[in-house]
């Protein structure tokens, strides 16, 4: 066990917020630019939707990769380069798998 003194914070990310939006299409997009002007402090992380959710359902690998190379070609050629864009790892891992 780690002992921390009383009062003292465990660095300084120990509370840090950070806002992350999925992305479905170009209305989500449009969104996600919206609430970060409003919030631009924040940081931003963007993945792509996975627009199948049943559990039964094998997600479509292939598809999702085209969907965050959509997204991160977007936000390039937009010149958006504030948010961090990431693949939804656990998406990849476990598929529509609920309670993993």
């Amino acid at each position: 066990m780690i002992s921390v003194p009383a009062g003292r914070k465990l660095g300084s990310r120990a509370r840090q917020q950070v806002m992350k939006i999925v992305i479905f299409d170009e209305a989500d997009y449009q969104w996600a630019q919206e609430v970060h002007a409003r919030y631009s402090d924040l940081p931003l992380y963007l993945q792509p939707g996975n627009p199948e959710v049943e559990p039964d359902i094998p997600v479509d690998l292939h598809a999702l990769t085209d969907r965050l190379g959509w997204l991160t070609a977007k936000a390039m050629a937009d010149g958006w380069f504030a948010p961090r864009i990431l693949p939804r790892l656990h998406v990849l891992i476990w598929g529509n798998k609920r309670g993993v």
